[in-house]
């Protein structure tokens, strides 16, 4: 809608016949004839600005909002029939009024010519001001109509395309558009006020219905995650018992992973072109979970027991939410928190059974296994906040385990620590095998699930780990566990459930795939 349209706003509360101000540019190169329009405009209750030629009223009229023009055809450099022209080859002038006053001895032919340009009325230079107020208020009457009548129709539109959007699925409201029309108390207000309470309802149900298959989708990626990397804790101890040292164990299960991950990468052609900052962030995130974590893990199973080792995982838990809650990355309600002080009590239960103040040594291998919770916590923080959005899940992971397994081996190699595999096939290679795989897949379960869910949920998978890593050191290792520590299972259980997935960012996904 025209600018020029809104000092007609007040219509709808005029009184019957009263005038309604409007502002009037007078063009006119004659100073005496542009002082008595001026003053005749301002006597009918209007504003009144003037230019001296056509050149500076297009001008004005490009720059300003004007709700008529009186125009004299004859001037010098660009005459009244040239400004009619321009008006209306210009969409934002072609609407407002034109009124030509002339002294021109052929009137007849010059009325015609300027009406064919698009003027609305003719005004001879010797007026009657009744003849003017007339004329000038019948243009305005009309433009006034115009106005309303585009405007109605513009709300017709946006109606119109919220339908569509409607049609087509797009339920979220803020997408419609539709809150200066249901201000309106017409049909059409009406209307548009039906279409957003329509938009919200749905939207707000397809919401909920994402938001179950976000926890559905997340709790089972926790568990998929669990019973991946519980495997670990069991097949390092086995590992262990087989004559492998750490540092070589993790040069051997890094490279076994990179090198699944990157051939998976490669043949879906996803291999990345990596900038400074892409190769820097890998380069720490192999330090924290190929290098610190790997060797942790190694080095704990070698003295702690695997159900022992997967419970103290859960402890990152709680590193996860109180570290994200205090740098805004996650929202810090009373149930999440509930969930994971829960949580965090049914573990510190089980420690309770274990932790044995005769046994020195024992001990110190417990404290020092409680490094692996707080670096799986760094790890789901890195992951959340900095991770390379463009690069492929295997060739992220691929190229972590790479770049750690190539930082290890010098190392292996100057301490006399490489594992010396093959070429027969036993029970140690197969281990080792195993544990690439079973190392990889935990990583792409992780980084997905991160991505799904959130790092605070992430951090529940050490719940699901604690779980199986107890179950299959039970079942490969033949370890127990007392009914206090089944207890403490069933706490960490509740713990868990009562930990939902994080909302904001999932919701945002459902809200552009909406508005897609």
């Amino acid at each position: 809608m025209n600018d020029a349209t809104a000092p007609a706003a007040p219509a709808a509360h005029a009184a019957p016949g009263a005038a309604l101000p409007a502002r009037v540019l007078v063009v006119d190169d004659n100073a005496i004839n542009r002082k008595k329009l001026r003053i005749a405009v301002t006597r009918l209750g209007h504003d009144a600005e003037t230019a001296t030629d056509g050149r500076e009223a297009l001008r004005m009229l490009a720059e300003q909002s004007f709700d008529a023009v009186l125009l004299d055809i004859v001037m010098p450099q660009m005459d009244g029939f040239d400004v009619l022209d321009r008006m209306r080859a210009s969409p934002a002038m072609r609407d407002v009024p034109v009124i030509v006053v002339s002294a021109l001895d052929d009137e007849t032919e010059s009325v015609v010519r300027a009406i064919e340009l698009g003027a609305e009325d003719f005004l001879p230079k010797s007026f009657d001001p009744v003849i003017l107020k007339a004329r000038l208020e019948a243009s305005l009457t009309r433009k006034r109509f115009r106005d309303q009548e585009k405007e109605y129709f513009g709300r017709i539109e946006r109606l119109t395309e919220a339908a569509e959007k409607l049609e087509r699925g797009r339920f979220d409201p803020d997408s419609l558009a539709l809150d200066d029309l249901v201000r309106h108390s017409d049909p059409l207000g009406r209307l548009a006020a039906v279409f957003r309470g329509m938009a919200n309802e749905i939207y707000e149900r397809e919401l909920k219905l994402h938001r179950a298959v976000a926890t559905l989708q997340g709790s089972f990626l926790v568990l998929a995650v669990g019973l991946v990397w519980g495997l670990t804790p069991a097949l390092s101890r086995m590992a262990a018992g087989l004559g492998s040292n750490p540092l070589g164990l993790a040069v051997w299960v890094n490279g076994i992973a990179a090198l699944l991950c990157l051939g998976i990468a490669c043949y879906r052609r996803r291999l990345p072109r990596l900038g400074w900052r892409e190769l820097r962030f890998y380069a720490y995130w192999a330090l924290i979970a190929g290098i610190l974590q790997r060797m942790t893990t190694f080095v704990a199973a070698a003295h702690v027991e695997a159900a022992m080792l997967s419970l103290i995982v859960t402890l990152q838990g709680f590193i996860v939410f109180a570290v994200a809650a205090m740098t805004g990355m996650e929202r810090a309600d009373a149930r999440r928190l509930a969930g994971l002080l829960v949580g965090l009590a049914g573990v510190s239960l089980v420690l309770f059974t274990r932790f044995d103040i005769a046994a020195g040594a024992q001990n110190a291998w417990l404290i020092f296994a409680m490094l692996l919770p707080l670096l799986f916590a760094v790890e789901a923080l890195v992951l959340a906040g900095k991770r390379p959005a463009q690069v492929d899940i295997f060739a992220s992971v691929g190229l972590m385990m790479g770049l750690s397994a190539a930082f290890l081996a010098p190392v292996a190699w100057a301490t006399d620590s490489l594992l010396p595999l093959g070429p027969d096939i036993g029970r140690l290679e197969l281990l080792v095998l195993l544990m690439g795989i079973v190392g990889a897949s935990s990583l792409l379960l992780a980084f997905r699930l991160v991505a799904t869910a959130g790092a605070v949920f992430y951090s529940q998978s050490a719940y699901a780990m604690t779980i199986a890593g107890v179950v299959w050191g039970m079942l490969l290792l033949s370890e127990e566990l007392s009914p206090l520590a089944w207890l403490a299972f069933a706490v960490i259980v509740l713990g868990m459930y009562l930990v939902e997935p994080k909302r904001n960012d999932k919701e945002l996904v459902i809200k552009r795939s909406f508005v897609r």
